[in-house]
């Protein structure tokens, strides 16, 4: 590091930057004083030096990156914070599970109803090969579905209550 140079977190708090800055190689250039103010607003400099300094100098990097993560998740969502990047993530999981279940249930009828397209078993099958192509108009889309073949998402957006205890903001 430049001896005139002073990292992001020093520029912010407005004092030189000595050799043993312990926020040096984790705020530094013009994005690190950006990041550093919002760690700042949230977290006070007392508590960053108090969770990095117990910490090696390998896991700091981490600490350091989830902290900003953090403090932007709090600053945009002060109630919830990054619990609601977790909460809208888990919620696609399960819409991307209820649409394979769909999608599993469109090709067992699919072939149920066309059982000589089912291929037959052959333990030297070559799993190396693609698979077998079903022409697209004859599997249903997922607007031409009944209910019993895929929970629309009002009915998904019921089950958020039970799964994770609260309702999921609009």
């Amino acid at each position: 590091m430049n001896p005139r140079s002073r990292c992001g977190a020093c520029v912010v708090l407005n004092r030189g930057c000595h050799p043993q800055c312990i926020f040096a190689p984790y705020f530094r250039c013009e994005s690190g004083t950006a990041h550093f103010a919002t760690v700042r607003e949230v977290y006070t400099t007392r508590n960053v030096v108090n969770l990095l300094t117990p910490l090696s100098v390998n896991d700091r990097f981490w600490a350091s990156d989830t902290l900003l993560f953090e403090a932007q998740a709090r600053l945009q969502d002060p109630v919830y914070g990054c619990v609601s990047h977790i909460l809208a993530l888990q919620q696609q999981v399960s819409e991307l599970q209820a649409y394979r279940a769909y999608l599993q249930d469109s090709l067992f009828a699919y072939y149920s109803s066309h059982p000589q397209l089912v291929p037959p078993f052959d333990p030297n099958f070559n799993w190396s090969s693609s698979p077998p192509t079903i022409p697209e108009a004859t599997l249903p889309h997922p607007g031409e579905t009944n209910s019993s073949q895929m929970p629309l998402l009002d009915d998904l957006d019921e089950l958020g209550p039970v799964i994770f205890g609260h309702r999921r903001r609009p």
